[in-house]
């Protein structure tokens, strides 16, 4: 049975923060100034101007903005060791060349420092939980996100096409990895994943899918992310990949479509129908030169939950959410040639509200019973400014270095611009160490 040890105290200490410029993100997406936020057990006890609560540390805020922690929906987080790794390839010859040969090498260990510098990266650039597929080392995945204290939802990735197993025997893999997993905090969470309607049989999708359902576990599948894909697909189905899930049940709304970049108007309505979320991938869709848009803002309008993500660091170079923000927006405007295409607020709903419904957590806004999963971020810092819209500023002009404070669960990972989870300096440098285990030779 898979157990943490838990690197924090056994008590959350309630925490008073003052005087802050607060984005909300609660239903009227309410712009707070000069307000106070109130963190008891782990939760968001009251927003509101001059609280009186007693808390055992006190943050002066004056000079902050503050806004919930942006949840990532689409990463391969290990891949952090893969970053700049065989640049200027063609997809295929840099899967087949570098990237399969390199993840071949991979050890649990390799896959623990990966993670690990991964959360690093993440909490540096206001990131507070990702959802998760890969193919190995799930469960070192699952330790160092409960050593790094950040939120997960994680999947052992399954794809038996390519594996050469039987449907039931690949499924043994998620099934094992779902009732090993504990996790002290509560952050951490299982989820399933097939890889991809071409890496996967039908069988597998479905009876995965099923399973997924019977635990109540959200489940995470790899759609139209490439030409190459749909048509594989319709000549082998009959159907495009988004009408192909459908027809397997596996459109509903605890599933994240990962990228949807060539779909129908027909496929947007069929999953808008479902309630399922999608997971937009902008940067690293356009850096392997996918030479399509994901129409995120259709498929929010059909009634997707639509949801931003990075992807993996060997596809993207970063996990950095607040330029997934800019980068969504701005390539929904050039795309519909329309500079209304997509607002600032609502790619910071995607990154928010909307992704903590994807990872089924009561997160994503700053409101009395929610999650404590905030960002703290220097409003005085001169790209932050004048600060005609608060909003705005955070989407298209913040950057890493204007966040202070990570908090996950009421407990901090990052303050005043210190990883405090972890030793971070360990991290990277365990996590080059194992990058050039993998990739020499």
């Amino acid at each position: 049975m898979m157990a943490f040890k838990s690197c924090t105290r056994k008590t959350v200490m309630d925490i008073l923060i003052k005087s802050a410029t607060v984005v909300t993100q609660n239903a009227e997406r309410e712009v707070l100034k000069g307000a106070d936020i109130f963190v008891s057990d782990g939760k968001i006890g009251k927003v509101g101007k001059n609280l009186r609560e007693k808390a055992e540390e006190k943050i002066d805020a004056n000079g902050k903005i503050v806004f919930p922690g942006l949840v990532n929906t689409h990463t391969h987080i290990a891949m952090t060791l893969f970053r700049g790794y065989g640049e200027g390839m063609r997809l295929h010859d840099w899967l087949a060349k570098r990237i399969w040969p390199a993840e071949a090498k991979l050890k649990p260990k390799h896959v623990y420092w990966g993670t690990m510098l991964g959360i690093a990266e993440m909490a540096r650039s206001g990131t507070t939980a990702f959802n998760e597929m890969y193919l190995s080392g799930a469960e070192k995945i699952a330790e160092a996100a409960e050593k790094g204290g950040m939120r997960a939802s994680i999947a052992s990735d399954m794809l038996d096409k390519i594996s050469g197993n039987a449907p039931e025997k690949e499924l043994e893999k998620a099934k094992n990895f779902v009732s090993s997993l504990r996790s002290p905090s509560g952050r951490v969470k299982a989820s399933v994943s097939c890889h991809a309607p071409y890496t996967c049989t039908g069988e597998l999708i479905k009876i995965a899918k099923e399973f997924a359902a019977k635990k109540g576990l959200q489940f995470h599948i790899h759609a139209s992310e490439t030409r190459k894909e749909v048509f594989d697909v319709l000549n082998e189905k009959g159907k495009r990949p988004l009408e192909y899930l459908d027809g397997l049940g596996v459109l509903d709304r605890r599933t994240v479509l990962a990228h949807a970049v060539f779909v129908t108007k027909r496929e947007i309505a069929l999953a808008g129908k479902s309630g399922a979320s999608v997971a937009h991938c902008p940067v690293g869709n356009l850096k392997l030169a996918s030479g399509g848009t994901c129409p995120i803002g259709e498929f929010a309008r059909s009634g997707v939950n639509a949801t931003l993500g990075t992807d993996g660091a060997a596809s993207n170079n970063s996990l950095n959410m607040l330029e997934t923000m800019k980068m969504a927006a701005l390539l929904q405007k050039n795309f519909y040639w329309d500079p209304l295409a997509l607002s600032a607020q609502q790619a910071l709903d995607f990154a928010t509200v909307n992704g903590a419904r994807a990872l089924g957590v009561e997160a994503g806004s700053i409101e009395e019973g929610k999650l404590a999963d905030i960002v703290i971020a220097d409003a005085k810092a001169p790209n932050m400014n004048p600060a005609h819209s608060d909003v705005d500023n955070i989407v298209y002009a913040m950057n890493p270095a204007n966040i202070t404070d990570v908090m996950v669960g009421g407990k901090f990972v990052m303050r005043n611009r210190k990883i405090t989870a972890f030793d971070e300096e360990e991290a990277v440098g365990k996590a080059c160490e194992a990058a050039l285990d993998v990739t020499s030779g």
